[in-house]
């Protein structure tokens, strides 16, 4: 646990601790016990609220500043706490990231969320501009709901994270050109052996093995390349109303070249979606590819369409050994992969992060079902042709 989830933790037991002593003092006869009890409690809220190493404040509905702790005037660079209480948190954010704090007021105050995370940025009394990462928390206080707010500067982090992400970037450009020329020209070799009388099955198996592989290698280059778009905002979608049995029947020949398993396709051919193409081929690569690793011994995969209201669901099913209850709600994270003994499977744990981003940006939903020893089901919903205007 790091130290802001054992500080969220502390707080929060105290939060109830003084929600439960206050009703009391309101509802009973207030004896020296209880008055006593009341005082230690907010005593103890006041010490993890003044002694913690990272920014503490307590924000109103409004985001107006009501409190600060002495290390969140170092975070701000500010002496004295006379010179932030009072003030609003907007005037300490860049314009560019007001949204941010906008969407944490809405999540907050109008969606009733308990809790609230963030990463944006602030600006310092100087004008220096710092990156961090925010949990508030929800709590109580004589009939007004304020913001427990948890402030850590990670501008060093962020700095290292994009460092990362930029060579990251390069060298997957770097690995594109030479392995798409690799790959054109194993295709073009596979044909000419295909058609050559007298070769050895043998070099004709290995030529199409070889394929198979840098087909494989091609994938994580574009998953490292479009992690990072992803991060920078930059994923583009290129939009239009296609049948999704059309791009289903080209993820069939990809299955047809691993040559141990088929799809079954249900549900309607005609369904038309207004999404881009080739991404959600992508997605649906990914996530047969996920079928076919992760239920190697199960030969048949389903993908299912089913008409929704204003839009299309897409299932892709297998009928494999499936997914742990507490890694499922994990599984859309960047870089998580399931641990399993069995499982000696490769990759990057990145497929269905961006398969999931790739829904997002379409106004859709993605999301999984699964039972150990019954199989799994992945799906994702897309704007039909018709509702394509809603979204």
């Amino acid at each position: 646990m790091n130290i802001i989830e054992t500080l969220k933790a502390k707080i929060d037991l105290l939060i109830d601790e003084n929600k439960e002593l206050n009703e009391i003092c309101k509802t009973a006869t207030i004896n020296d016990a209880a008055s006593k009890a009341y005082e230690e409690s907010q005593v103890r809220f006041q010490t993890v609220f003044e002694c913690s190493s990272l920014g503490n404040k307590i924000i109103s509905s409004d985001l107006k500043i009501m409190e600060v702790n002495a290390a969140m005037l170092k975070v701000l660079g500010y002496k004295t706490k006379d010179e932030i209480i009072g003030t609003r948190i907007f005037d300490y954010v860049p314009e560019e990231y007001q949204k941010d704090w906008r969407i944490l007021q809405q999540n907050l105050w109008n969606k009733k969320t308990p809790s609230f995370s963030l990463e944006t940025c602030l600006m310092k009394k100087d004008g220096t501009v710092i990156w961090c990462r925010v949990t508030s928390i929800l709590f109580t206080d004589q009939g007004e709901t304020l913001g427990y707010t948890i402030i850590e500067d990670i501008s060093e982090q962020h700095k290292l994270r994009q460092q990362k992400e930029e060579f990251i970037s390069v060298a997957s450009h770097e690995l594109k050109t030479p392995i798409t020329s690799l790959y054109a020209s194993l295709q073009v070799m596979n044909k000419l052996l295909s058609k050559a009388p007298g070769i050895d099955e043998r070099i004709i198996s290995i030529g199409k093995k070889t394929e198979l592989h840098t087909i494989k290698l091609t994938n994580l280059v574009h998953d490292l390349l479009n992690t990072t778009k992803i991060e920078q905002g930059q994923l583009a979608l290129n939009k239009s109303i296609f049948k999704l049995s059309d791009v289903i029947d080209g993820c069939c020949s990809h299955v047809e070249l691993e040559g141990k398993y088929y799809l079954t396709f249900k549900g309607d051919h005609h369904l038309e979606v207004f999404a881009d193409e080739q991404k959600i081929n992508q997605v649906l690569i990914n996530l047969i590819n996920n079928a076919m690793k992760y239920a190697p011994d199960v030969k048949e995969i389903i993908v299912q369409v089913q008409k929704m209201e204003k839009c299309v669901k897409v299932m892709v099913i297998d009928q494999g050994p499936g997914i742990p209850e507490d890694s499922l709600s994990k599984l859309f994270e960047r870089y998580f992969r399931v641990k399993s003994e069995e499982s000696t499977t490769s990759g990057l744990g990145l497929g269905l992060y961006i398969s999931a981003e790739i829904i997002k940006r379409h106004g859709g939903s993605m999301g999984v079902k699964s039972e150990i020893g019954k199989g799994s089901q992945f799906w994702f919903t897309l704007p039909d042709a018709a509702g394509s205007e809603y979204y």
